[in-house]
Formats: structure tokens, C-alpha cells, sequence
């Protein structure tokens, strides 16, 4: 081998350890900013958003009307899909026909996480069409999400199923 090859070949050889090495560090910070981002969406989730949901859900109960509230983790299944971390409030009224399950969400808020841009979708049956889509207006930031947010959609439901 002359010593041009050699020369050139390991300093190509050499550029591609250092670009290798960078996308292996990105890959691995990647995962940690996930796993934070899940994190605090979990702390979120029971800080945060459970406890207006757990109050809300009192006083509708105490009304005569029926709720529940239910979570998910985040889990990653098979073929590159997943499942988003959420939490949801359904909320069955008294003295009002069960809709179809097709339409069950116009009775449902919930806050979803969307990992791959580290937003949470907020859907409200209120409104049922935002935040069904990527990029649509329903996806907010973390900071942004404290109980006023929460108990304000909270709020537009009720509302949207009384004027109904």
C-alpha cells in the first residue's frame, strides 16, 4: 500500500469515527430527552392535571353525574409505532343518552404526550377537531400546562355539553 492510500484512507477512516461518535451521542441524548420529557409529563399528570380532573369529577359526582379518569404510559409497540402517555376525563351526564362510541370523545378531555416534538395534545370534545393532527393547534409545551389551563378546558366542556 503506497503511503498516499494510507495517509488519505486513514484520515477518511478517521472522519467517519468522529462523525459515528457524534451520531452515537446524539442518538443517546435523544433517549435521555425523552425520558425526561416523560417524566415531567408524569409529574404533570399527577401534580397538575389529576387533581383538577379528581375535583372536577367531585363535584359532578355530587351532582349526580358520572366520570372517570384513566392514564396511559408511554410504550413503544411493534413496526415503529407507540402508544402516547395520556391522561383523559370522560364524563357521562346525567339524564343524557349515551353517545356511540364513535362519538365518545365530544364527552373527554384529554392531555396526551406527542414525544417525537415534545409537546402535549390537548383534545376537548368542546372543540373536536384541534389538536387531532401534528402541528395542529391543540399542541402545547409543558411549561405552559398548570391547573388555571386545565380547569379552563375543563370548563369548555362542561359548557359545550350544557349548550348541546
Amino acid at each position: 500500500m503506497s503511503e498516499r492510500l494510507r495517509t488519505q484512507l486513514t484520515s477518511l477512516l478517521d472522519r467517519y469515527d468522529a462523525s459515528r461518535r457524534e451520531a452515537d451521542s446524539r442518538m443517546r441524548q435523544a433517549r435521555v430527552d425523552d425520558a425526561l420529557f416523560l417524566q415531567r409529563f408524569a409529574e404533570l399528570r399527577r401534580d397538575v392535571v389529576r387533581p383538577v380532573f379528581e375535583a372536577a369529577g367531585a363535584l359532578l359526582h355530587e351532582r349526580g353525574h358520572e366520570f372517570s379518569i384513566s392514564e396511559e404510559e408511554f410504550q413503544i409497540q411493534g413496526a415503529g409505532k407507540s402508544l402516547e402517555a395520556a391522561i383523559e376525563l370522560r364524563i357521562a351526564p346525567f339524564g343524557m343518552e349515551k353517545l356511540p362510541q364513535a362519538h365518545d370523545h365530544l364527552r373527554a378531555l384529554s392531555f396526551a404526550t406527542r414525544h417525537y416534538n415534545k409537546t402535549v395534545c390537548i383534545r376537548n370534545g368542546a372543540e373536536p377537531h384541534a389538536g387531532s393532527l401534528a402541528g395542529a393547534k391543540g399542541a402545547v409545551a409543558l411549561a405552559d400546562i398548570n391547573a388555571q389551563l386545565v380547569e379552563e378546558e375543563v370548563l369548555k366542556l362542561m359548557a359545550a355539553m350544557v349548550s348541546a
